[in-house]
């Protein structure tokens, strides 16, 4: 009896392999072959570079800040009366600058009320004269260096006379003794010089001297 039990063992196990046989040997995934070889291409090196590119194509772009552009330009300097007019040229020889004298003749407009101290013996003088100034509470100074005036103490020039006035009232009043106010340009021929190619820096330094030199100004001018 012992054979046929194990007899009917076997058959049970043969039995129990058999229908579970998808589990113990999978069945291999059949592979689609039907691949047509003219689709198939080989990347070449060109080609590989080119991918980077195309996915940075697809990146949003930021257009870079463009730097400002640092050019010459042309600047009008005037009026200068005969008497000023050659020592802004010097001024303009020690910046390395070169202006075209322009002869004009003075309208109402160019007559301006200034108010200041008279000129000092010394430019040592001056320079003390004006720091006293400015300890009584006045910052808005400077002290001429043009011929006529040199080693003068400017407070400013006016188109209204009333604000030369006010400005004198006020200094007076803050205790500055010996100032001024006086007619400037009173219809005399004046000049003005074109200055052509100056650099940004050399501009800056225009405006620096500028000051020095009574009623001129400094601006812009179409470039000949």
């Amino acid at each position: 009896m012992k054979w046929w039990v194990w007899l009917l063992l076997l058959v049970n196990v043969a039995l129990l392999a058999y229908f579970n046989m998808d589990l113990i040997a999978p069945k291999p995934v059949a592979v689609d072959r039907a691949i047509s070889a003219e689709k198939l291409k080989v990347l070449t090196a060109k080609d590989l570079e080119s991918i980077p590119k195309k996915m940075a194509a697809t990146e949003p772009v930021v257009e870079a800040e463009k730097a400002p552009i640092v050019a010459t330009s042309c600047y009008k300097w005037g009026n200068f009366t005969t008497t000023n007019l050659p020592s802004a040229q010097v001024a303009l020889v020690r910046l390395g600058l070169e202006g075209v004298v322009n002869q004009e003749a003075a309208s109402q407009q160019d007559k301006r009320f200034w108010v200041y101290y008279p000129p000092l013996k010394t430019a040592e003088l001056a320079k003390q004269k004006a720091e006293e100034i400015k300890a009584l509470g006045v910052d808005e100074l400077f002290i001429v260096q043009d011929s006529q005036w040199r080693n003068a103490i400017s407070f400013g020039l006016f188109n209204d006379e009333q604000l030369a006035s006010g400005l004198l009232t006020d200094l007076h009043a803050k205790g500055v003794k010996g100032v001024t106010k006086a007619l400037r340009n009173p219809g005399k021929a004046l000049s003005s010089l074109l200055i052509k190619g100056a650099s940004v820096d050399a501009a800056a330094e225009l405006h620096k001297i500028k000051h020095e030199f009574l009623g001129t100004e400094l601006t812009p001018a179409a470039c000949p």
